[in-house]
C-alpha cells in the first residue's frame, strides 16, 4: 500500500506533467517568448524526476533491471537537466551572465562524474546516494548532485525576484508562491547537502532527519507549480482585460473618426489605417477649436461640472465636436451662413501636398490615444447630444464669433 511519501511524490509528478502539458498547449499561440518554453520543459523534467525518484519506482526499477539504484540515477539526471532549462530560462530574461555552452559543460561534467561513481560503486550497492551508505563514493555522488541543484535553484530564486518587479500585483503573487516552493526545496536540499559533506568528513557520524529532504522536494515542486499556474491564470485575466479595453478603444476611435470626418469632407481618401485616422482626428480637433468660441466653451464646462463633477474634459470635447459638426452641416445646407471663415482653402492639390507631411507625425502616443478613445466613448452617450442641443449654434453666443 502506498505511504505518504509515495502519494506526495507521485502527486507532485502528476501535477508537474499536467502543468507542463497545459503550458505546451497555451504556448502554441503566437507571441509567447522562448523563456516560457524553457520553463515548461524544466517543469516537465522535474515532474519526471519526481516520478523516477519515488520509492515505488525505485523498487520496480531494481526488480526489472536486476541492478540497484538505477532509478536514483534517472531521478538525479532528470533533475539536473531541469536546471539546464532553468538556466536557459534565466538566460533569455537577461538574468544569467554564464553562456549556455558553459551551462551545458557543467551539466555534462557533473553527470559524467556521477555516472562514473555509480558504475564503479553503486550498481550493486544498497542505499547508494543515501545517508544509510556512508561510503566515500556514495556521499561524493550525493555532494555533486546536491551542490549542483542548490546552486541553480538559488539562482532561479534570485532571478524570479527580478522578474516579478515588472509584473502586475496578481502575477507577482503567483511568482511569490513559486519562490516559496523553491525556498522549501532549497531548505531540504541544503539540509541533505550538509549531511553529505559531514559524512565525507566523518563517515561514522550519520546525520539525523534524512527524511526531511524527501518531503521538501515534493512539497517545493507542488508549491512552485501552484505559483506558476496562479501567475499564468492571473496574466491571462489581465491579457483578456487589456484586449477588451483595446477593442473598446478601437471602436471608440472609429466612432470618433466617423463623427469628425465631416469636418474634413474635402479630403477624399481610401480606407485609412488607425494612425492615419488619428492624424485626421487631430486636424479635425483644430477645426473644432476654431469653430467653438470661449463663451460656448465656458458654458459647456459649467453645465458638465454642475452635473458630473470635475472629470469632464473628454465629455466636453465630445460636446464641442457635436456642436462643430452641427454647425458645419448647417453651413453646408445653407452656404450663405457665417459659420465658416471664407479664407479656408480646400484645394485638392494642396491636400495631396499636405498629406505626406502629416503622415510623419507621431500620433499613436499611448496617452493621447486613450484620451481620444475617451472622447469617442463620450460621443456615444445621449447626454452629449442633449447638452450639444442645449448649447449649440442656435444660441446667440454661437453666432457671435462663427
Amino acid at each position: 500500500m502506498a505511504d505518504a511519501v509515495t502519494v506526495l511524490w507521485y502527486g507532485a509528478a502528476v501535477a508537474g506533467v499536467a502543468e507542463s502539458g497545459r503550458k505546451m498547449l497555451v504556448n502554441r499561440g503566437v507571441g509567447y517568448t522562448s523563456s516560457r518554453h524553457f520553463l515548461t520543459a524544466g517543469i516537465a523534467c522535474m515532474a519526471l524526476s519526481m516520478a523516477a525518484g519515488d520509492p515505488m519506482t525505485l523498487d520496480w526499477a531494481d526488480n526489472v533491471t536486476g541492478l540497484h539504484n538505477v532509478a536514483i540515477v534517472a531521478h538525479n539526471v532528470l533533475g539536473m537537466l531541469a536546471m539546464v532549462f532553468v538556466a536557459a530560462f534565466l538566460h533569455t530574461l537577461g538574468q544569467l551572465r554564464l553562456p549556455m555552452p558553459g551551462v551545458l559543460t557543467i551539466f555534462v561534467v557533473c553527470a559524467a562524474a556521477m555516472a562514473t561513481l555509480y558504475v564503479l560503486a553503486g550498481a550493486h550497492t544498497s542505499f547508494f546516494a543515501s545517508p544509510r551508505n556512508p561510503s566515500l563514493s556514495s556521499q561524493l555522488y550525493s555532494a555533486i548532485y546536491l551542490g549542483y541543484m542548490v546552486g541553480w535553484l538559488a539562482l532561479l530564486l534570485l532571478g524570479l525576484t527580478v522578474v516579478a518587479r515588472g509584473e502586475v500585483a496578481g502575477v507577482r503573487g503567483g511568482v511569490a508562491l513559486a519562490q516559496l516552493g523553491i525556498a522549501v526545496s532549497l531548505v531540504g536540499l541544503c539540509w541533505r547537502f550538509g549531511g553529505a559533506l559531514r559524512l565525507l568528513a566523518d563517515p561514522h557520524h550519520l546525520p539525523r532527519g534524512s527524511h526531511f529532504g524527501v518531503f521538501t522536494d515534493a512539497a517545493g515542486l507542488l508549491l512552485f507549480i501552484l505559483g506558476s499556474a496562479f501567475a499564468a491564470a492571473t496574466r491571462r485575466v489581465f491579457d483578456r482585460r487589456d484586449r477588451r479595453r483595446k477593442q473598446r478603444e478601437d471602436a471608440a476611435i472609429e466612432h470618433l473618426w466617423g463623427r469628425t470626418r465631416i469636418l474634413l469632407a474635402s479630403r477624399r481618401r481610401p480606407p485609412l489605417t488607425q494612425p492615419q485616422q488619428l492624424v485626421e482626428i487631430e486636424d479635425a480637433l483644430l477645426i473644432v477649436n476654431q469653430m467653438i468660441d470661449d463663451a460656448i466653451r465656458r458654458a459647456i464646462r459649467q453645465d458638465l461640472q454642475f452635473v458630473y463633477g470635475l472629470n469632464i474634459e473628454s465629455m466636453a470635447a465630445a460636446v464641442e465636436i457635436e456642436i462643430a459638426t452641427a454647425t458645419l452641416v448647417a453651413h453646408l445646407s445653407r452656404p450663405s451662413g457665417e459659420h465658416i471663415s471664407d479664407d479656408t482653402t480646400d484645394d485638392a492639390e494642396e491636400a495631396e501636398v499636405w498629406w505626406p507631411e502629416t503622415e510623419r507625425l507621431r500620433v499613436d502616443d499611448g496617452t493621447r490615444r486613450v484620451w481620444l478613445a475617451a472622447v469617442g466613448e463620450a460621443l456615444s452617450e445621449r447626454r452629449v447630444q442633449r447638452l450639444a442641443t442645449k448649447i449649440g449654434p442656435r444660441q446667440p453666443a454661437a453666432g457671435s464669433r462663427m
